[in-house]
């Protein structure tokens, strides 16, 4: 049986994908397309943020079941905001040891919902090994230390002692290391300066020896970041940027001594997480939370959320929830916002349907699950309203979308993966949104939308012994790597 190695490749994007392997500066890239299936509309998770998206991979099924919303989001329990390490200042703001607890801890032991198991934990309970390299979410059923660096630890006032779960083998840079192979020899990819490990670089040594030492696991999941953070800098750079990813997986073919013979042993597979959008230079493709919601008394980063407070944001980019808290009307929320034509969805639960209103007008559309319209992926759904909001189309069989891919899956999964009230906005191509120090990329890339451009991402499958079901899912690729390794597994609903 051949091992299966799944790379995700932060940000990669089809149509660069097909650029720079058009500019002959991809070859690794370009034998893997050339050796096998290549699906450029792939459909992602919303939101279209690395940590809920992750959560989807691993445990193939939308946010709604495993229960991490976002990369930014608030607790009403906690009356806290979680933040997976997004942003300087909004990290400091919140307290480093909070962020790093929420990312290296929590999130996989505690937020990631119980009732749904990950692909470790599947396939080492049918007596076969797992992997993961530099990937957020990583649950698993055995316990690894977490190796704090000097400066990281007294930076989290040496409060981080907590072992962490995953796979049997397991690398989160240099932060958690594999005991079955060799250390890998000391390199800049391990120093502060890149991240403590968590870099393409890093991830590509530790895979190398991986396989060199002969302890590959069945399955290794192998996170890439870099393309992304280059993106949110430089967009008009993408070809490149990508073309650097292509050399490390060319250092990863090189190690065999045929490209051919990693193909012979494995099953390889590249995926991306999310797009990006390039944003407007100017202030105004910023789109101003507080002052849309200036009648509001609105929570301050790193402050208690007080009886006084009526919203909490949590920005994620070209998507925010927006929180009512003490009483709040989720309506007055919904209005407030409305005037801006610059926001593109406001969505919010109303029962158990979920209504949509288009930016800088009145047009609604709500939708529910399990009535008489039929989409392309076998979910049932009714609506009422105006399809246009969400470029619905109905041929008389089947529901298809196509600005806002898998929108009704979607769009249920974030707003249900939690129960209490939020509004949900996204910000329209060429926007952003702005509040209290988060992260804004004016001239830059950034994601976090419904839309197409942030949605729709490459799928590459090279030695595969059946082809990828279409339409092509995120959610359904963990289905797809069981079938590949002979574990027979219960499809989830989506």
């Amino acid at each position: 049986m051949k091992k299966v190695i799944l790379f995700l490749i932060d940000s990669m994007m089809p149509d660069v994908l097909e650029r720079c392997i058009a500019a002959n500066k991809a070859p690794g890239l370009r034998f893997l397309l050339e050796h096998g299936q290549y699906i450029p509309d792939c459909v992602t998770v919303f939101p279209t943020m690395t940590a809920s998206i992750d959560c989807s991979l691993i445990t193939g099924v939308y946010p709604d079941q495993h229960k991490v919303p976002g990369l930014v989001w608030y607790d009403p329990e906690q009356k806290k905001m979680v933040n997976y390490i997004n942003g300087a200042i909004p990290v400091s703001k919140l307290g480093i040891s909070q962020c790093a607890t929420n990312a290296l801890f929590d999130l996989n032991e505690r937020h990631l919902s119980k009732d749904v198991k990950t692909i470790h934990e599947v396939l080492e309970e049918h007596q076969l090994v797992s992997g993961s390299i530099n990937v957020i979410a990583h649950r698993g059923h055995k316990r690894h230390k977490v190796h704090m660096p000097p400066l990281l630890d007294a930076l989290t006032s040496f409060q981080l002692r907590e072992t962490v779960s995953g796979p049997t083998m397991m690398s989160m840079g240099t932060l958690v290391r594999p005991d079955i192979f060799r250390p890998v020899t000391w390199n800049l990819a391990q120093t502060v300066f890149e991240g403590y490990g968590i870099n393409d670089t890093y991830a590509i040594d530790v895979l190398i020896e991986v396989i060199r030492s002969g302890k590959q696991p069945h399955f290794t999941l192998v996170y890439l970041p870099e393309n992304d953070h280059k993106l949110h800098i430089s967009p008009e750079n993408a070809v490149l940027h990508l073309a650097d990813v292509d050399k490390q997986l060319v250092r990863f073919l090189d190690s065999f001594a045929s490209w051919e013979q990693m193909l012979e042993r494995n099953v390889c597979i590249l995926i991306s997480d999310h797009g990006q959008t390039v944003i407007g230079e100017g202030e105004e493709h910023n789109i101003s939370l507080d002052a849309l919601l200036k009648g509001f008394a609105v929570h301050e980063l790193g402050k208690e959320v007080t009886s006084e407070v009526e919203v909490v944001i949590c920005n994620n980019e070209r998507m925010s929830f927006l929180y009512p808290v003490n009483g709040t009307e989720q309506t007055a929320i919904v209005e407030a916002v409305s005037v801006d034509e610059r926001i593109d969805l406001i969505v919010w639960k109303d029962g158990e349907k979920i209504s949509v209103r288009r930016g800088g007008s009145k047009q609604e559309l709500s939708f529910w699950r399990g009535a008489e319209y039929r989409d392309a992926y076998g979910c049932s759904w009714g609506m009422a309203g105006d399809p246009s909001v969400l470029d619905v189309q109905y041929d008389g069989e089947v529901l298809t979308f196509d600005t806002y891919p898998d929108a009704f899956s979607r769009l249920y999964g974030a707003a249900f993966a939690q129960s209490g009230p939020v509004v949900i906005l996204t910000a329209a191509p060429g926007y952003e949104f702005l509040s209290e120090c988060a992260p804004t990329h004016l001239g830059g890339g950034s994601h976090g939308s419904l839309h197409k451009r942030d949605s729709l991402i490459p799928l590459v499958i090279a030695g595969a012994s059946q082809p990828f079901p279409l339409p092509a899912r995120l959610v359904d690729v963990k289905n797809f790597v069981l079938r590949e390794l002979g574990v027979l597994s219960v499809a989830h609903p989506q």
